[in-house]
């Protein structure tokens, strides 16, 4: 328990500040509205539970919880938001309700009461998830679009390729439909409580003995608006035009002899239907039928508008791919292109490219193709070093800076317990599980450089890959010592300054790191003449685990693009 309180000190000091307060308002604030205690109390008490459910939901969290970076920005708002007031209506109910049986209430009105407070509460709930779900959500859950976001921004960083085999919604498919929600639904949830309001004052009638006069013919009138209401719900849902409808809808085709026969009526009563008439699945004369041609129209209207039959992706993708992919500039009449960043321009201009491969030709004798550079760039990072807010894309691995604190001492056992508490910053073994990717993997650096702090202090940069070319920091020690860093620290700051830099790692990088002896530039210079050992560069560069990710399939299709354009 000390050891609880001592953890949680800041958050249990917040609840605490809060019940005092409540009550504080309870006993000086209360009194003030005369006539009006009750509602005056429920009132602090409702806004007092909400800051401590507040507090709570800050602090309790689970990290996978904190980590949901995809949920839709909505959902709190519709489903914790509805639910709190849900509960705190049937709780203020139920209450309300005790304290009238305790002050000598009729029992049996008490009871109606509750049912419809409690049927109220069940009906927004509900009617609150069916708007969210459908017109939100498109009819797929919010872990369903986890895995399509997930997908695309791994497969947009360069990581893997993920097929979730969930298609993505671009529109609500029941959106002609009243409140957006399938056919029946809102009808439904109508009858339903009209049901349950029937089903109150059915109970509530029998404390006859406990009302008066007067609000015997209240009772009476409202006994005759539920039956006037039950009426209209039964002729609705059973009458002739509905029972007309369902025949004409869903009945199988009616016989030859019974189609000569309307059509003989129909062609003596009324003249020729126009060509636009004869488009209608359902009578003109139907008005159920004419509201579903309508949205049938609708729904023609709304497909035209939205996925034009042409071989272009739809809005929403290509509005996707422009957001996440490289904006390349091109000029007329010139093979000049240009990666560009959003908001910085801090980028590697083509020319300056190709400028760098002829001065590495000139001096030493090593031609590498343009193309071949691409590839690597719109692999490793989709063609951007940096992110919108001018930082360098990075991706920490874990198993790295597990790797690093324990060359500085740390012993398994402590490297075990900070696992325990940083599962995601701290693992033996590389997985892909907890990228984060983006922006978010700046909080794992940071966590990172917290723990590392005073102990090792370059663990966290060391066990981060940089850039455009998502080189690792520990190569500082290794392969890119010749680019003659001041520390880490001035490789941090310019990594983030211009992709320049990077470019430049990557060249020394390549011309530095070796495999069974030879030089990854070896993999794909030109003596190749092409033949380019994709998979042999791919092992060395990004480890054996290449073959998980296609790494050099995906290096052979870039370079094969690129090479066609003629870039």
């Amino acid at each position: 328990m000390i050891q609880f309180i001592s953890k949680h000190r800041l958050p249990i000091i917040q609840i605490i500040t809060i019940v005092v307060m409540i009550l504080l308002l309870g006993i000086f604030v209360a009194p003030i509205f005369e006539g009006f205690e009750f509602l005056a109390v429920g009132i602090i008490i409702v806004v007092g539970m909400g800051m401590i459910y507040g507090v709570l939901v800050r602090y309790f969290r689970t990290p996978e919880e904190k980590r949901k970076i995809y949920r839709n920005k909505y959902h709190d708002v519709f489903f914790k938001g509805t639910v709190i007031f849900a509960v705190l209506l049937t709780i203020m109910g139920i209450l309300h309700g005790l304290l009238a049986y305790l002050d000598g209430g009729n029992p049996y009105r008490i009871v109606g009461l509750l049912m419809t407070v409690i049927w109220i509460a069940v009906f927004m709930i509900y009617f609150v998830w069916s708007v969210y779900f459908y017109n939100i959500n498109y009819g797929i859950t919010d872990e369903e679009w986890e895995k399509i976001a997930k997908a695309k921004e791994m497969s947009a960083y360069g990581v893997q390729e993920v097929d979730t085999g969930i298609p993505e919604p671009l529109y609500n498919p029941y959106r002609s439909q009243t409140f957006g929600l399938p056919p029946g639904t809102v009808r439904g949830m109508i009858a339903f409580t009209l049901l349950i309001g029937g089903m109150s004052l059915l109970v509530s009638s029998y404390g006859m003995d406990y009302i008066s006069n007067a609000e015997m013919a209240l009772r009476a009138k409202q006994f005759e608006f539920f039956e006037t209401a039950f009426l209209m719900m039964i002729a609705f849902y059973f009458g002739d035009r509905s029972l007309k409808y369902l025949r004409d809808r869903w009945n199988a085709a009616p016989s030859a002899e019974k189609k000569a026969e309307d059509q003989n009526l129909t062609t003596a009563q009324t003249p020729s239907p126009s060509p636009s008439a004869q488009t209608f699945d359902f009578p003109t004369t139907d008005p159920v039928g004419l509201d579903d041609q309508a949205f049938r129209e609708e729904d023609m209207i709304f497909k035209e508008i939205n996925q034009p039959e042409s071989t272009a992706k739809p809005l929403t993708g290509l509005k996707n791919a422009l957001l996440k992919g490289p904006e390349v500039m091109e000029s007329m009449g010139s093979a000049y292109v240009q990666i560009r960043d959003n908001i910085t321009q801090k980028v590697l201009a083509d020319e300056e490219i190709k400028d760098a491969l002829e001065k590495l030709w000139q001096e030493k004798q090593l031609k590498l193709a343009f193309p071949v550079v691409k590839a690597v760039v719109s692999v490793e990072s989709s063609g951007r070093g940096h992110l919108p807010d001018g930082r360098a894309k990075i991706l920490f691995e874990g198993h790295k800076f597990w790797y690093w604190l324990s060359k500085v001492g740390k012993t398994q056992e402590e490297l075990e317990d900070l696992q325990r508490q940083f599962p995601d910053i701290v693992y033996p073994s590389w997985t892909r599980d907890h990228y984060r990717l983006g922006a978010d993997e700046y909080q794992r650096l940071e966590k990172a450089k917290e723990i590392c702090q005073g102990v090792n202090d370059k663990a966290a940069v060391y066990a981060t890959s940089w850039g455009l070319f998502q080189i690792l920091g520990e190569n500082l020690d290794h392969f890119i010592k010749g680019r003659n860093y001041k520390d880490w620290k001035d490789f941090e700051h310019k990594q983030h300054e211009a992709e320049r830099y990077h470019f430049m790692d990557f060249l020394t990088f390549i011309q530095t790191k070796k495999l069974d002896g030879k030089p990854l530039i070896s993999f794909i210079f030109e003596e190749k003449h092409g033949n380019y050992d994709w998979a042999s560069f791919a092992y060395g560069y990004n480890g054996r685990g290449y073959k998980l990710n296609k790494y050099d399939e995906r290096l052979a299709r870039a370079y094969h693009k690129y090479k066609s354009q003629g870039i």
